[in-house]
């Protein structure tokens, strides 16, 4: 009788594919690990401690920009395991408005949860039965405000033509129809003007009012023209 071979355990084979996907998973979850923790700057502010962020809003040639509202944006950084990248959370906002010399200044409580920071300059717009907010500069300003208190920052709005208009604008409205008129359908997409007669287009609404020295005197309908 023939005695079986004897069949001895082989060692496990390690696939190439296993190792790359073993070593993709470990630099992920290290990647997480960094972006989730607070950074180690963070400790040189104490919770609850009112940290300073100051500085100026200017167009391109550094000319001062009055009447804009600059936001600051803290948010938590997380690793986006759907994305594989990083995500912001739970954002908040302290807002200030520039003065005649485009200056501002505000506080915001540190607290080491919140480890990604963001400066934002806009102005409000009213639009048809509500606003929105026309960002004109963003600046990350997060290694600035883990390391300095107070924090100086300079917002350069290159679209500085936007603002005075609509500043030269929201002047000019100074009657009761023109307030109402504003109130309901916003910043007109157009303002013709002929002596004491105004004229504010509305193309994508399809109206236009036409006042006189202030005076509501026509309001005519057409149909709407989509924007480009």
């Amino acid at each position: 009788m023939r005695v079986p071979a004897t069949v001895t355990d082989a060692p496990p084979s390690h696939s190439p594919s296993r190792a790359r996907l073993a070593a993709l998973l470990a630099a992920t979850l290290l990647a997480a690990a960094l972006l989730a923790a607070p950074p180690a700057a963070a400790a040189r502010h104490e919770d609850g401690t009112q940290v300073e962020v100051t500085g100026l809003v200017t167009d391109a040639a550094g000319a001062p920009l009055s009447d804009v509202r600059v936001v600051l944006e803290a948010s938590r950084a997380v690793f986006s395991f759907r994305t594989f990248g990083r995500e912001l959370k739970d954002t908040r906002r302290v807002a200030a408005v520039t003065d005649q010399r485009g200056a501002f200044t505000l506080t915001w409580p540190w607290d080491d949860y919140f480890n990604h920071f963001e400066l934002v300059a806009g102005v409000p717009v009213r639009i048809k039965d509500g606003e929105r907010f026309e960002v004109l500069a963003r600046s990350n300003i997060t290694r600035r405000l883990e390391h300095n208190n107070p924090t100086v920052a300079t917002l350069v709005v290159e679209n500085a033509a936007f603002v005075r208009t609509l500043q030269a604008f929201l002047a000019s409205v100074d009657s009761d129809d023109e307030r109402r008129i504003y109130q309901r359908m916003g910043k007109p997409d157009r303002v013709e003007e002929r002596g004491t007669e105004r004229t504010w287009w509305y193309f994508e609404h399809g109206q236009l009012f036409r006042f006189r020295g202030g005076e509501l005197t026509e309001t005519s309908t057409f149909d709407p023209v989509e924007k480009l």
